[in-house]
């Protein structure tokens, strides 16, 4: 039962491949003679219609010459009667109205547009509006176009004529197509006995039987192939015997070969931990890119410094993730290295996932592939953030204390300078008190000034003072809130109307040991700051909290409790480079008549000598924050 089902399938596969063939064939060619049979008529149709044109437009020439306009339209009636499928003649004069049809004669312009465009050009035409077919072509007479001849043939009778073929086709093809069935089914049938009879004894072999053989019928392909196939027999039975005993000595290598496979997988596997262990640990940060700057792999310090994690990077440009002026250095040297394939060592600047900015020294090296082209580029980097700023504070620190030597020294030559006009001055008071004179109390007045502008000075030798550090500091223990409340209440008079102050002050903020006048003046210093940077009016707002730092988030901290002073402001704001020297002495831009530039910098070192820091933040019309932290002691 088997047997049969698979020799009828192979049967009815090769009948079926037969039958679709000659189907294919014969619709094919029913396509191929039907549009034959289409175009041969069409294209006899308009050489009889142009036959016809041909040999009538002498006859019109003459009429038309002499405008017998009755003859011409008797013959046209004679004409179209007697021409089957012609249905119209049209005579137009030379200047390309229609004279007479078959309808009668007529003075009217053609109203179709092709039809006028021949007339214009003098030109034949001949066109298809589905199955009419229409002719126009000029009539001449010694050479010179004396009118237009338009002929009309009704083709409706193609359809018709086009099925009438295509069935006479279809039927002689389906005869055809039948017997080639037929054939067909017996060939396939005659081919498919030898071919069963193969595919029994393959069963029997693949079931381990290679005691089979086929019966060797004709000298054709099918009885070659059946040769073959007992030779093949044969040949397996032989290499069965050389298997077996090939396969007793495979099993004994196998086994040793297995053996220090395993051993070797052991060995890989721990250099493989032991590297991963290492990359995990090591300090410097390391990421893998491929030869078009994407990321394939990062490390553990990679991803702690940059707070992303490996699946958040891999595939994405390296240069996403650093500032636009750090992208473009970092696409430009990483081009370099394609080419000169050299390392590269320089500083540039990263982004976290927060948004923070962080610096590092990178060092990148490429690895090539067998054709020495680039395959991978190994970045390493180390983060040197804080030892920039540390760097940079340590710098502004070294400046700041070289001003404050010199201004120390500047402040005792100035004092007693100062000590000599304030007393000099005093004697000229005496002096003058003393002489009766027209203009005394003008001179008195100049005494006045010089004694008040002493008196300035040495109000600004006090403030050097305390910069300079040579102030005495009286500390105690302290609540910030009472000072900024003191400070608002004292401040309020002196702001414009137009200035709002607004605090939100922590009720259990922690005490401080400090001067208490010392942080009263350095708050005051900041807020008269902001005040002057919102002459048109605005918000300033002072906000105390308690914040213990466990994790330092700044180079100047160091971990414990602090109380914190945020002071903002919605004035002008401040660019980089003038953020950068609001803490220096003497520096100010709103000119040194008015001001001294000391505000600042005496608050800046106020709180650096009770162990505390200043942050600014500030962006040009956006206004600026001071935030200053105080340790609890």
């Amino acid at each position: 039962m088997k047997r049969w089902k698979i020799k009828f399938n192979l049967s009815y596969k090769i009948g079926l491949l037969i039958i679709t063939a000659v189907l294919i064939t014969s619709l094919t060619l029913n396509f191929i003679f039907r549009d034959h049979y289409k175009k041969d008529e069409i294209e006899h149709i308009e050489k009889h219609v142009m036959a016809m044109s041909r040999l009538e437009a002498p006859h019109f020439a003459h009429h038309i010459l002499k405008n017998e306009l009755q003859i011409m339209h008797k013959r046209i009636i004679d004409y179209t009667s007697a021409v089957k499928y012609l249905s119209d003649i049209q005579i137009y004069d030379n200047e390309g109205y229609l004279i007479v049809d078959k309808n009668g004669l007529k003075r009217e312009l053609p109203s179709d547009k092709k039809i006028k465009e021949a007339i214009q050009s003098k030109s034949m035409l001949h066109l298809w509006d589905g199955y009419k077919f229409m002719h126009f072509e000029p009539i001449l007479e010694n050479k010179e176009v004396v009118g237009f001849l338009y002929m009309g043939y009704n083709a409706d009778y193609l359809p018709q004529y086009i099925a009438k073929r295509r069935n006479l086709f279809m039927t002689l093809t389906g005869i055809m197509a039948l017997v080639f069935i037929a054939i067909g089914i017996t060939l396939s049938r005659n081919l498919t006995k030898p071919l069963t009879a193969i595919t029994d004894a393959t069963k029997r072999i693949a079931d381990g039987d290679l005691s089979v053989s086929v019966p060797v019928k004709s000298k054709d392909e099918l009885g070659i192939l059946a040769e073959n196939f007992n030779y093949m027999v044969e040949n397996l039975k032989s290499a069965k015997a050389e298997m077996e005993n090939y396969t007793k000595n495979l099993e004994h290598v196998v086994n040793l070969r297995t053996e220090r496979l395993n051993n070797a997988l052991a060995e890989l596997q721990q250099e493989k931990g032991f590297m991963e262990k290492l990359l995990s640990t090591i300090g410097a940060t390391i990421a893998v890119l491929d030869r078009d700057g994407k990321f394939v792999k990062v490390n553990r310090a990679w991803e702690d410094m940059r707070g992303y994690v490996e699946d958040e990077v891999k595939g994405k440009y390296v240069w996403d993730f650093m500032p636009p002026d750090s992208a473009h250095l970092a696409k430009m040297m990483f081009e370099e290295m394609l080419v000169y394939k050299a390392p590269t060592t320089f500083k540039i600047k990263l982004l976290t996932k927060d948004g923070r900015e962080k610096i590092a020294i990178a060092n990148n090296v490429v690895i090539t592939d067998g054709n020495g082209e680039v395959k991978y580029v190994i970045a390493t980097g180390i983060d040197i953030t804080e030892k920039e700023i540390l760097e940079k504070h340590l710098m502004e620190s070294q400046r700041l204390q070289s001003i404050a030597t010199l201004v120390t020294g500047l402040s005792h030559n100035l004092n007693n300078i100062l000590v000599g006009v304030v007393g000099y001055a005093g004697l000229l008071r005496i002096k003058l008190s003393s002489i009766d004179h027209e203009d005394i109390n003008e001179l008195l007045k100049y005494v006045d000034t010089i004694e008040g502008s002493a008196n300035k000075a040495s109000e600004l030798i006090r403030h050097l003072a305390t910069f300079s550090k040579k102030a005495e500091f009286r500390t105690e223990e302290i609540n910030i809130n009472d000072i900024v409340t003191d400070m608002i209440n004292m401040t309020k008079p002196i702001f414009t109307k137009f200035i709002s102050i607004e605090s939100q002050l922590q009720d259990d903020l922690y005490r401080v040991i400090a001067d208490k006048g010392k942080i009263h003046q350095s708050i005051l210093n900041i807020c008269l700051n902001a005040r002057d940077a919102m002459p048109e009016g605005g918000t300033l707002k002072i906000e105390t909290f308690n914040k213990d730092i466990v994790k330092p988030e700044h180079v100047l901290q160091h971990p414990g409790k602090y109380v914190v002073i945020r002071i903002s402001d919605t004035g002008q704001g401040m660019d980089e480079a003038t953020k950068n020297r609001i803490f220096e002495p003497f520096f100010t831009t709103k000119g040194l008549l008015h001001h001294t530039g000391l505000g600042l910098s005496i608050a800046y070192n106020t709180i650096k000598n009770h162990s505390g820091y200043i942050t600014v933040e500030s962006e040009v019309g956006k206004g600026t924050t001071f935030t200053i932290f105080l340790p609890v002691k």
